[in-house]
């Protein structure tokens, strides 16, 4: 059996991600772990995120994964490099470079960026544009409520009095908008409905070709058909369910709950 990649977030937004790398990449074994247990995680200390981001990643290698993929840009932001540096027996890639790259490729002079509250402190997704290219101006605002409304089932009015909340000042001041949480590709039509009429970089659909990328440089990419995709979640399968309807809808899937120790 070809071993599989592993990709985990703090809930189920990382399922933006494991939805892009199936339709890129048909043939992958992939293992999902959504840590619902601990979610949100963007209220959590650096230490905390280590800790549970820790103990997946010591999970997968278990697993003997190929690949790990942080679908979270709260721990990419914070504990990636920590990772790197600790576990150096497993590739792992966050997703914060590959969405910069991809906003980078269209050209556009300012952003805005909305992400957790550990993701605009950490002023990664700043400096990180700042490297590729300097000049653009960037703007940044936590969204805290929007995780959780996510994760909470999706009420439409709810969702949409919120973004009017965090939105509404920015329309005709912003060129683009990052999507800097695998949660909000979720609620990109919804955002569409208030911010018309720019461009939209999504962190779920960049990520999924550097794990092309790194797969074939490591000489790892699955060639054999017989594949298998795992969904577990640390915390209720009935609630990880209900928060992904609607986005997420494969029948063929069967989610477990798990613990990881």
């Amino acid at each position: 059996m070809e071993r599989a990649i592993g990709v985990f977030d703090s809930g189920v937004g990382g399922l933006t991600v494991l939805n892009s790398i199936r339709t890129l990449l048909p043939n992958e074994n992939i293992i999902y772990i959504g840590d619902n247990y601990h979610c949100p995680y963007g209220e959590k200390t650096r230490e905390q995120l280590f800790s549970y981001a820790s103990e997946i990643v010591e999970y997968f290698i278990k697993e003997n994964v190929k690949l790990i993929v942080l679908a979270c840009n709260t721990t990419s932001a914070t504990v990636l490099n920590e990772l790197q540096a600790v576990y150096k027996e497993v590739l792992i890639i966050g997703v914060i470079d590959a969405t910069v790259e991809d906003f980078i490729s269209r050209g556009v002079d300012n952003t805005l960026v909305i992400a957790t509250a550990a993701t605009i402190n950490s002023h990664k997704y700043p400096d990180t544009i700042d490297c590729y290219q300097t000049g653009i101006e960037v703007f940044t605002l936590p969204t805290p409520k929007l995780v959780p409304l996510v994760e909470a089932g999706m009420d439409k009015k709810g969702i949409y009095d919120v973004l009017h909340e965090y939105l509404d000042s920015y329309a005709g001041k912003i060129k683009s908008i990052i999507l800097g949480c695998t949660h909000y590709p979720i609620l990109e039509n919804q955002i569409k409905d208030i911010l018309p009429d720019i461009e939209y970089i999504s962190s779920s659909d960049a990520v999924c070709k550097n794990v092309r990328d790194v797969l074939i440089k490591n000489n790892l990419l699955n060639l054999n058909k017989n594949k298998f995709i795992k969904i577990y979640t640390t915390g209720r399968v009935d609630e990880f369910l209900k928060s992904s309807t609607g986005f997420f809808d494969y029948t063929d899937l069967v989610v477990e709950h798990i613990i990881i120790k």
